[in-house]
């Protein structure tokens, strides 16, 4: 099990609420989350022979490992995340699965997070997690995740996209609020409200441990990056068939297949 430092859930805390809570708030946030999951087992069936060891870079509390873990039976899920209050749910969530499943504190903004997860790997996946990062961190992080795959190995990441003209983000953002109005989304619970609720029944104050935690993380590019220039720099760092597979305005799945070269300094 991963040591989580300051997080000592009590014995009686219902995971499964929370859990469920965190899920409920991301649908506040995010147009047809379901499908995204669904799309990105969809295309990793169809694009590797056999599935054996899988990443999910800022795995949150085990949505997406979950998806993964129960659509292919003999494979090895890993999640890294930074958040040790979320990473406690998803041992919870995850615990069904056994060994075919482990959680690791990891920061993505250091190099060394890398150390501790497998190389060889068949699949990367993210989903919402990658649009904290700043700029160049992103920009160095695609490499370091081209080096932990095998040739053929897929990357997928459903996170937001931005426009550089501010005329068509305003139309996408406003396509979202529409979506998310219809599906109810925007009667679910707060980001906000879920933080001050889960501290409560941690009996901890999660801001000191948040903060210290996330550091620089608001540098991140909250209303994501055009997609033509996550193409650009996935294709630097060694991969092919570069694409974007689903989009709903401002929200895309899009990634790549390993190369059987690094082009970068990724290995």
């Amino acid at each position: 099990m991963t040591k989580l430092g300051d997080i000592r859930p009590p014995p009686d805390l219902d995971w499964q609420h929370w859990v469920d809570s965190w899920d409920r708030m991301q649908e506040r946030y995010l147009v047809e989350r379901n499908q995204r999951f669904e799309t990105m087992v969809r295309l990793i069936r169809e694009t590797q022979d056999s599935l054996e060891a899988v990443l999910d870079l800022g795995c949150g509390t085990g949505s997406l490992m979950s998806s993964v873990l129960e659509a292919f039976p003999e494979a090895r899920v890993s999640g890294i995340d930074f958040d040790p209050a979320i990473l406690w749910l998803a041992e919870a969530r995850l615990a069904r699965f056994g060994d075919r499943s482990r959680v690791l504190l990891a920061d993505m903004r250091r190099a060394s997070w890398t150390r501790d997860v497998p190389s060889g790997l068949d699949a990367v996946v993210s989903a919402t997690a990658l649009h904290w990062l700043a700029e160049p961190q992103l920009a160095s992080l695609y490499p370091q995740v081209a080096a932990l795959m095998r040739p053929g190995a897929i990357f997928l990441n459903a996170d937001h996209v931005g426009s550089d003209c501010p005329g068509i983000q305003r139309v996408w953002e406003r396509g979202r609020d529409f979506a998310l109005s219809r599906q109810g989304g925007a009667r679910s619970d707060h980001w906000d409200d879920f933080w001050g609720a889960y501290s409560r029944a941690l009996g901890l104050d999660l801001d000191p441990i948040r903060r210290r935690v996330a550091g620089d993380w608001e540098d991140g590019v909250e209303e994501g990056l055009p997609l033509a220039w996550h193409f650009d720099r996935l294709r630097e760092s060694g991969f092919g068939s570069v694409d974007c597979f689903w989009r709903t305005d401002c929200d895309a799945i899009y990634g790549g297949v390993r190369s059987s070269q690094l082009l970068r300094n990724g290995g």
